[in-house]
């Protein structure tokens, strides 16, 4: 059926063809969501929809740019934001599977120019705390100075400042600047820099041909969406930002709908040679209780694993998701790991819409797949 899909990717919705799977009413209805937040004022987004392992969707809305032209297909590219996580925690399985690292290594001394400010507690840090945000340190330890345009380097020299609030494994909380000590050990461990080992092992083998790194890997794709934030009359256009792409691990990727749907089957093991299956069920597993204050009247159980996001909605289990945000964009990505079925947006405002959105997508799970739907 993924071959099929591939002689329908020029037309605009392939569900409306002949050939119709079961559920394919979910991918019709989020159609139709996504065109009425552009006609009410949303300047552009990208779409996917996977049902029962099969992508039955793949759309562009509206325009790059407002007042533009040019459209967004399902090829147009937008930075990730902190969807780029997933790929941090998929590269270090491939590692982990070479027997090259280890979740469990130690950050220190792995990383020798790591000091942290109780030395007692970070020898305690490793790799899997990293990856779900469960170091112990102070949530969000100097993203800020990113934003001030303040250089990785320095801020890791700055790091011995950063107090713990809880022992090594014991809370949650979100990084962006910890979260990249994933990018500077799997290079020492693989012998290549970040971007150039996830695009080797990732990328190319998926065929993820419109995926990239940095601002630079952003720029230099010609189909991509530009930047917007939120104004009185609705969104107005502003230039990139090149923050968050300092650090690779966190906030590096650029990456197109069509990219993402091949991620997430690669999430539901379609693609062994890249991620093993047995390595996927230690990544999707809960490590730590989280907070999700977007969603926290709708979700239940929800915890952080290794780069992704787990939860409950309407007493349906299986949830996996992480979204994003840079100065512009937002991204979201979720599937039921079950049922083989979920969605990627990708939108070029700054948008309550895109929290909207997974909600509704969990509704109309819940009414297609739900034990009470």
């Amino acid at each position: 059926m993924r071959g099929w899909l591939v002689g329908c990717m020029a037309i605009l919705l392939c569900v409306s063809a002949a050939v119709a799977a079961p559920n394919d009413d979910i991918a019709i209805e989020l159609d139709q969501y996504v065109k009425q937040a552009v006609k009410l004022g949303l300047p552009g987004a990208s779409l996917a929809v996977v049902i029962n392992g099969e992508i039955r969707l793949l759309r562009g809305y509206g325009v790059r740019k407002r007042g533009g032209k040019e459209r967004v297909n399902s090829a147009t590219v937008f930075p990730l934001a902190s969807i780029s996580k997933t790929f941090a925690s998929g590269a270090v399985s491939i590692l982990v599977n070479d027997k090259l690292i280890e979740w469990d290594t130690h950050v220190v001394p792995y990383l020798d120019d790591i000091v942290f400010s109780e030395p007692e507690l970070g020898k305690d840090v490793t790799l899997r705390h990293v990856l779900s945000h469960t170091t112990g340190l102070v949530p969000q330890a100097y993203s800020d100075l990113l934003e001030d345009n303040v250089s990785y380097s320095r801020i890791l020299a700055m790091l011995d400042r950063v107090n713990f609030v809880c022992s090594p494994g014991q809370c949650y909380g979100y990084q962006n600047i910890v979260y990249n000590f994933s990018a500077d050990m799997l290079a020492l461990a693989s012998g290549k820099d970040y971007p150039t080992f996830v695009k080797e092992h990732i990328f190319v083998p998926l065929k993820m041909d419109q995926a990239s790194f940095g601002i630079e890997g952003y720029k230099e794709a010609e189909n991509r969406a530009s930047p917007h934030v939120r104004v009185k009359d609705g969104c107005a256009a502003v230039k990139p930002a090149p923050y968050y792409y300092r650090v690779p691990a966190a906030a590096g990727v650029n990456a197109s709908a069509q990219d993402l749907a091949k991620w997430m089957l690669a999430q539901f093991g379609y693609y062994p040679s890249v991620l093993r299956p047995d390595l996927l069920e230690i990544m999707h597993k809960p490590h730590i209780r989280a907070n999700q204050y977007r969603y926290r009247a709708k979700l239940s159980n929800v915890y952080y694993a290794l780069g992704w996001r787990t939860f409950e909605y309407a007493n349906q289990p299986g949830f996996v998701h992480h979204g994003g945000w840079v100065r512009g964009f937002r991204t979201e990505m979720v599937f039921n790991r079950y049922t083989k079925t979920g969605i990627v947006l990708l939108a070029n405002c700054e948008t309550k819409f895109a929290r909207e959105f997974v909600l509704y997508f969990l509704d109309l799970y819940r009414q297609h797949y739900g034990r009470d739907g």
